[in-house]
């Protein structure tokens, strides 16, 4: 738990604080909603490592009371099922639903994104590395997005994204199949940011 956490936060550190001061990487980052959220679904998955006892509940009610501030204060709902690699960051908040599916490592999401189940699909989205999610796109059904993919503001994707693209639109089509430098940044082959 706590690697994965670290791991969070030096993402978030390295991509979105990298040219604040010491304060605002170091401290005000623990007061962000985003990196809340993070630090509260890490602790809830933790919690699902333990087998069923005495022991699991009493840590399930610090997650439970948590989870309740997420939800209801900041509008973030991650269930602690899912599966999510380090580097997680969420940028802003509201309006942001994860379901149970899978996410790489380095994966950055901004609010107002859905990652969900469709009616009628049995598996919700696999997501690869080094994927950005921007603001209020929608990520539905039984889909796998690829490594190295940038999913443009307001998309609707309903259909697998092969790895080093960039999609947009309703529904999202790919607009680029190089790897662009907002994933090269992303998965750390640009020195210059």
């Amino acid at each position: 738990m706590f690697d994965l956490i670290a791991g969070d936060l030096k993402f978030k550190q390295d991509w979105f604080l990298s040219q604040k001061s010491w304060f605002v990487k170091n401290i005000r980052i623990f007061l962000e909603p985003g990196t809340i959220a993070t630090v509260v679904f890490r602790y809830g998955n933790w919690t699902r490592t333990f087998k069923f006892s005495p022991i699991r509940f009493l840590l399930r009610i610090p997650y439970i009371l948590g989870k309740m501030v997420v939800v209801l204060g900041f509008g973030i709902y991650i269930p602690s099922k899912a599966k999510i690699g380090k580097g997680f960051t969420i940028h802003n908040f509201s309006g942001i639903f994860i379901s149970e599916g899978e996410m790489g490592e380095n994966v950055i999401v901004f609010q107002g994104v859905t990652i969900g189940h469709l009616r009628g699909q049995a598996h919700p989205p696999k997501i690869g590395n080094n994927v950005l999610i921007a603001a209020g796109a929608k990520v539905l059904g039984s889909v796998t997005i690829g490594n190295n993919v940038v999913i443009g503001a307001n998309s609707v994707v309903i259909n697998d994204i092969p790895d080093n693209c960039t999609v947009m639109g309703n529904p999202a089509r790919v607009i680029s199949k190089e790897t662009n430098w907002m994933s090269e940044k992303i998965a750390g082959k640009d020195d210059n940011y």
